[in-house]
């Protein structure tokens, strides 16, 4: 999956389905992408930040999340 940043997407942690929005995708001087996420929880209120190597964020993701997917 290409990930973009701004979008919210979905995968699992664990066995739970979880939403997580991409705030920003840097290069670092490793010339590795990494994306900064920040966790949606299901009162859609911000959980928590953190890193991932885009890589391994791509493998995670399972969909992009549109508003109304829930209901």
């Amino acid at each position: 999956m290409i990930v973009k940043q701004g979008n919210t997407y979905w995968g699992y942690e664990g066995k739970r389905e979880v939403q997580r929005r991409v705030n920003l995708i840097e290069t670092r001087s490793s010339g590795t992408q990494y994306v900064h996420w920040t966790g949606i929880k299901k009162d859609g209120s911000e959980g928590k930040k953190a890193w991932a190597e885009r890589r391994k964020f791509s493998e995670w993701a399972r969909g992009l999340f549109e508003e109304g997917d829930n209901q």
